[in-house]
């Protein structure tokens, strides 16, 4: 792929219980709009990314205590001591603290919901009232009672089983508890459901699916009503409807353009906005780690030269430590400590620019834009910067500019939208997936990334 791309699409291809298309409970294909959970705020792009990027630290917190159960020692300096240490029998999912949100409907009448989006975890769930403990939230919290399709799961019920935590309420009704590496956790009923997807054509998919009914809810639920799993275990909307493909192409903060989500059989008209070639990487899987989408990543180059990283810095290790895994919930790209130096050091070389003061990889890393740039008539004039390019196996993500560098006119500086992981993992960050068409397809258990024009 060329340097200066101006969309890619990446094609996210992921079936966690996918036996077959014809399994699917999907007759075609679902198109619906995501929207940035800053969206309409008339915030500047740097503005954007400071929000994204706080919400990204959070997140790398919850990653890292994931990771670090599967064994990985590493501690990430901005995670408390509850979440680098919680106790084995509890399981823990990234954050709450999400980017992307879908509207969609629960039950009969249909009620207003906006719930994020992650690949990071499994469950669906809402606020449901009566509520005992909710958290702000955008629209009415959902109420069971006024609909004519909500139906609590029996303790044998198919479902109630997957969940970790579950329990069994008199006289027969499962219960659930799931937590998020961040605190967030959420507690009640586990139900069935009607939900409602509406595709920008106009199309009405109704599905029955299983569902956490919250009503105690503690934490951060970022400008959502709740949060649909897109993993790879049970309870997520993927294995619930037996999904062999999802897509999805996300727009830039500001661009004011509608983000895409797509799933079905995608048999058709999956590339139509590509602007150039697909390219495809597989799918690995971690037993300790099941939810995650991992790829093999085996290098990086900063401008003309592949950095002197050791392929095995990337590694998926038996214990579940480790490993590359892509995530929309996450902003900013994550790399460990060592990898993320040694990129630093390559772009310092290469820009030939001091960092600004306060710059760290804890905090981001930041350099000082020239006196001949800062007087500039334009505030569009950008600063030439080295490529950056991730080679995964079979594929090379040659990534267009803005989707790795912050140009922050106002503070005289540009910025690399990469940070400490905290621990030896890597993650994916939807900044980098920006303006590219992203498939997972969960029964060829390959990703796939091409050019696009969301």
């Amino acid at each position: 792929m060329q340097q200066g791309l101006a969309a890619l699409v990446v094609l996210l291809v992921a079936s966690a219980a996918c036996p077959s298309p014809a399994a699917s409970a999907i007759a075609g294909d679902v198109r619906v709009a995501l929207r940035h959970v800053d969206a309409g705020k008339q915030l500047s792009r740097p503005e954007l990314i400071r929000r994204a990027a706080q919400r990204s630290k959070a997140r790398a917190a919850a990653l890292s205590a994931v990771r670090g159960r599967g064994g990985g020692s590493a501690r990430f300096s901005g995670a408390s001591e509850k979440q680098q240490q919680a106790p084995r029998g509890t399981p823990v999912r990234p954050s709450g603290d999400l980017e992307y949100v879908v509207d969609l409907a629960i039950g009969t009448p249909p009620q207003r919901v906006s719930a994020l989006l992650d690949t990071g975890s499994d469950l669906i769930w809402t606020q449901c009232a009566p509520c005992t403990s909710c958290l702000a939230q955008p629209d009415p919290v959902f109420a069971p009672a006024q609909s004519a399709s909500y139906e609590p799961m029996r303790c044998a019920g198919p479902l109630c089983a997957d969940i970790l935590h579950h329990g069994c309420l008199r006289p027969d009704t499962c219960t659930y508890r799931y937590n998020y590496g961040d605190g967030t956790t959420t507690m009640g009923v586990y139900a069935t459901e009607r939900f409602t997807f509406t595709s920008s054509s106009g199309d009405v998919l109704n599905v029955p699916l299983g569902f956490g009914c919250g009503s105690m809810n503690v934490g951060s639920l970022n400008n959502g009503s709740g949060i649909v799993g897109f993993g790879r275990n049970p309870l997520s909307l993927v294995s619930q409807l037996n999904i062999c493909r999802f897509s999805y192409c996300l727009t830039p903060y500001a661009s004011g353009r509608r983000s895409t989500l797509l799933f079905g059989s995608l048999a058709d008209g999956v590339y139509g906005d590509a602007t150039g070639p697909v390219q495809t990487t597989p799918l690995l899987q971690s037993p300790q780690n099941p939810t995650f989408y991992y790829v093999h990543l085996t290098g990086l180059t900063v401008g003309a030269r592949r950095l002197r990283i050791p392929e095995s810095a990337f590694a998926l290790q038996p214990d579940g430590s480790g490993g590359v895994i892509v995530d929309s919930g996450t902003a900013l790209t994550l790399l460990p400590g060592a990898v993320l130096a040694e990129v630093v050091r390559a772009f310092r070389v290469q820009l030939r620019l001091p960092f600004t003061n306060g710059s760290s990889l804890d905090d981001g890393v930041c350099f000082m834009v020239p006196e001949a740039w800062r007087r500039a008539s334009s505030t569009t004039s950008q600063v030439p910067v080295p490529r950056l390019v991730f080679h995964f196996q079979g594929a090379d993500l040659d990534l267009p500019r803005r989707n790795y560098v912050l140009d922050d006119h106002r503070r005289s500086r540009l910025c690399l939208l990469l940070a400490d992981s905290g621990d030896d993992g890597s993650t994916i960050g939807n900044l980098l997936q920006q303006d590219m068409r992203v498939l997972y397809d969960l029964q060829a258990e390959t990703l796939s990334f091409a050019p696009a024009q969301c």
